[in-house]
C-alpha cells in the first residue's frame, strides 16, 4: 500500500476533479440527459483510472520524511481554516457572494430556479431565471448539505478544500521531486509583490479597516495575485486549475489530456483560457516524428484517442457551453490601455522581477519565453465587469513560474544566483502570510474576545492608555458581525451584480433541451 501512494492519491485526484460534473449530470439534467451523459462520464472515468500508473519514485519520497508530512497537513488544515471557507472564521468580501451561491445550491431544489424581485430598472427583475455559473467545486459539499443540513455543508465545504490543497500541493511536490518543508513554503509563500504597491500608497491600518484603501493600488484591472489570495479569494477556480495542470504535465498519460482540460473549462473557466497556450505547447512539446510528415501525425494522434479524450471531453466542453453561454455578464469584452508608469510597476511587482531573478536559468527554454508571452498582455483586455482577465487568466502562467522558480532553487549552485530569488520569496510569503492570513486571525480574534469573553471589559479598566484604547475598541464590536460575509441569498436586494450568476430562462438552450423541469 506504502509503495503505491502515489497512484492513489492520482486516482483521488481524477475523482476529485470529475465528481462535479457527474453530480452536475446527475441532478441539473433531464431523466433521458442525466442517464445517458452520466453514463459517459463514468465510463470515461473507469478508463482513466485503467491509465494510472504508479511512480514508484514519488511514492518513497512522501515517505521520506514522515514527521514532515503530519506538520504539513496540520500547516494545511490551519491555513485553509483561517481562509474563512465553512463560515468559520473572517471571510473577504468575495464570500459575500460565494456563501449565497452556496446557500441557494443547499436550500433549492436542483436545477436552481428563482422568481426574481425587487430589482426596480433592473433587466431580469421579473423574470425567472437559472443559476448559472461555475459552480462545480460547490455541489460535492451542497449534495451532502441537502441531506445532512446547511452546517453539515459548510464542514464538508471546508474539508473538500482541505483535500484539494493536499492534492495540488501533492502535484506540486511530485514535479520538483520534493516532499518537504520547503515545497509547502513554497506553495504557500508564492505570489508577486503587488502588496508593496499598497503599502506605498495607503495608509498601514486602513489597509486592514478600510474598504476603500484596498490592495487595488493600480485599479481593478491591473492586478495579480498569490497562491494563499487565490485559495482565499478563488478557491473554487484556482485548487482544481493547478491540479488539472499537474495531472497533465507530470507525465500523465495522453489518454487523459484532452478529458482534463475540458473538465477545467467546467470548474474554471478562466483558468481554461490561460492554460490554452499551455496545453498547446504540451501537444507541441510531445509531438514525435516531423510536422511535415502525415504519417507522423496521424501517429500523434492515436496516443490520444481514447473515449474519454473524445466522447467524455465532447460532453463536457458541449454541456458546458451550452449552460454557460446564457450568462449575459461574460459577453462584455473590451480592449484597455494604461499609464507606462502603473503598468511598467505593476509588471515588476507582479511577475517581471522574479522572472529577472531567474532569466540566466531558462533564458533559452521556450516554456519560460511563453510564461512570459501570456503575461504580458492580459492588462490590455476585459471580460466581464471586474477583474477576471488578468487576475484570473494568469493563474496557470503564474504558477508554472512558481514551478520554474522551484526548479531553479533546487538546481542552481551558485549562491549570488539563489539569494535575489530567496530574498523575493521571503518578502512575498511574510506579506501575503500577513495581509490573508494574519489579518483572518486578527479579526476573528477580535470578533471572538468581544462576543465570548469579558476580556474587552478588563482592558477598558487598565490603567495603560494604548490598552484602554483597545479594550474600548472591542467594546464597540460587541453584537456587531465582522467575519462573516453572507448576503443568505443570490436575489437578496442587495446584490449588485445579481446577472453575473444567473441567466434568463427565456434565452437558455440548456434549459429548453437539457434542464430538469
Amino acid at each position: 500500500m506504502k509503495r503505491e501512494i502515489d497512484g492513489i492519491l492520482t486516482k483521488i485526484s481524477y475523482g476529485y476533479l470529475s465528481l462535479p460534473f457527474l453530480i452536475f449530470c446527475m441532478s441539473w439534467l433531464n431523466n433521458w440527459s442525466a442517464a445517458l451523459f452520466s453514463i459517459i462520464i463514468l465510463v470515461s472515468f473507469y478508463f482513466i483510472l485503467k491509465t494510472v500508473k504508479n511512480d514508484r519514485e514519488s511514492s518513497m519520497a512522501v515517505l521520506r520524511h514522515p514527521k514532515q508530512l503530519i506538520w504539513i497537513l496540520i500547516a494545511i488544515v490551519f491555513i485553509i481554516f483561517f481562509s474563512g471557507i465553512g463560515s468559520y472564521t473572517f471571510q473577504n468580501d468575495d464570500h459575500l457572494y460565494r456563501n449565497a451561491i452556496f446557500r441557494d445550491l443547499v436550500k433549492y431544489e436542483w436545477p436552481v430556479i428563482y422568481h426574481v424581485k425587487g430589482f426596480p430598472g433592473h433587466f431580469l427583475d421579473g423574470k425567472t431565471t437559472m443559476m448559472t455559473y461555475y459552480l462545480g467545486y460547490y455541489l460535492p459539499s451542497a449534495a451532502l448539505g441537502k441531506v445532512f443540513g446547511y452546517d453539515f455543508a459548510r464542514f464538508a465545504l471546508f474539508a473538500w478544500t482541505v483535500l484539494g490543497t493536499i492534492l495540488a500541493l501533492y502535484q506540486v511536490g511530485k514535479f520538483l521531486k520534493r516532499f518537504n518543508y520547503k515545497v509547502l513554503l513554497l506553495f504557500f509563500g508564492w505570489g508577486t509583490l503587488f502588496f508593496i504597491g499598497s503599502l506605498y500608497k495607503y495608509d498601514f491600518l486602513k489597509l486592514f479597516t478600510d474598504p476603500e484603501d484596498n490592495y487595488l493600488w493600480a485599479g481593478m484591472i491591473l492586478y495579480a495575485d498569490s497562491n494563499l489570495g487565490m485559495i482565499y479569494w478563488t478557491f473554487n477556480q484556482s485548487l482544481t486549475a493547478w491540479t488539472i495542470m499537474l495531472l497533465i504535465y507530470n507525465n500523465g498519460s495522453s489518454k487523459n489530456a484532452v478529458f482534463l482540460y475540458a473538465l477545467c473549462f467546467y470548474l474554471s473557466p478562466f483558468a481554461f483560457a490561460g492554460f490554452l497556450p499551455f496545453i498547446l505547447y504540451y501537444f507541441w512539446k510531445n509531438f514525435e516524428g516531423k510536422f511535415s510528415e502525415i504519417k507522423d501525425w496521424k501517429t500523434n494522434l492515436l496516443r490520444y484517442l481514447s473515449f474519454q479524450n473524445t466522447l467524455g471531453a465532447a460532453l463536457i466542453f458541449g454541456l458546458n457551453y451550452v449552460y454557460l453561454s446564457s450568462n449575459q455578464a461574460g459577453k462584455f469584452f473590451q480592449m484597455l490601455s494604461h499609464s507606462p508608469r502603473i503598468l511598467i510597476i505593476f509588471y515588476l511587482l507582479s511577475w517581471a522581477g522574479i522572472a529577472i531573478a531567474i532569466f540566466s536559468k531558462y533564458k533559452k527554454d521556450p516554456f519560460y519565453w511563453l510564461i512570459l508571452a501570456v503575461l504580458i498582455p492580459l492588462p490590455f483586455f476585459q471580460q466581464g465587469y471586474g477583474i477576471d482577465f488578468p487576475g484570473r487568466l494568469s493563474i496557470p502562467a503564474l504558477f508554472f513560474l512558481m514551478l520554474l522558480v522551484g526548479k531553479f532553487l533546487i538546481e542552481e549552485r551558485n549562491l549570488w544566483k539563489r539569494i535575489p530569488v530567496l530574498i523575493y520569496l521571503v518578502i512575498s510569503a511574510g506579506g501575503h502570510l500577513f495581509f490573508e492570513t494574519g489579518k483572518s486571525i486578527l479579526y476573528t480574534s477580535a470578533e471572538n474576545i468581544s462576543h465570548k469573553t469579558t476580556l474587552d471589559d478588563r482592558m477598558m479598566d487598565s490603567e495603560n492608555t494604548g490598552i484602554r484604547k483597545l479594550g474600548t475598541h472591542l467594546k464597540s464590536l460587541e453584537g456587531k458581525n465582522i467575519c462573516i460575509q453572507d448576503l443568505g441569498t443570490v436575489v437578496n436586494p442587495k446584490n449588485p451584480v445579481i446577472w453575473n450568476y444567473m441567466a434568463d430562462i427565456e434565452g437558455s438552450r440548456f434549459y429548453r433541451w437539457f434542464a430538469e423541469k
